[in-house]
């Protein structure tokens, strides 16, 4: 059962709110669990008598309706455990790492 959103109305501000309708947005205001205005600290003044709550983000990311429900695991797995190549520079360094890295290791083991 989901929890129903709330009523009460807050001023967020002082922080960098990711807004394709406004880049340089640094205050949002949610009304009823919906963002219902995004914008710059001076216009947020407007705003701050008619609130139940301010919340200073001191200069925190705000992502409205944003959500990743997901992550990458194995990605994060094979990147802390697996041959990192991006120090490369050339065909020939490339395959002078994957010879050291394979030689740290088993021969019946898989690379990655």
């Amino acid at each position: 059962m989901s929890t129903p959103p709330s009523t009460r109305t807050v001023l967020l501000r002082r922080g960098e709110v990711h807004s394709p309708a406004d880049p340089f947005a640094t205050a949002m205001v949610v009304e009823a669990g919906h963002v219902a205005w995004v914008g710059s600290e001076g216009a947020a003044d407007a705003f701050a008598d008619g609130v139940d709550e301010v919340v200073d983000l001191d200069g925190a990311l705000v992502t409205p309706a944003f959500t990743d429900a997901h992550v990458h695991t194995t990605s994060t797995g094979l990147a802390l455990t697996g041959l990192d190549l991006t120090a490369a520079r050339s065909r020939a360094e490339a395959l002078a790492l994957v010879r050291a890295h394979a030689a740290a290791r088993p021969a019946d083991r898989v690379l990655l």
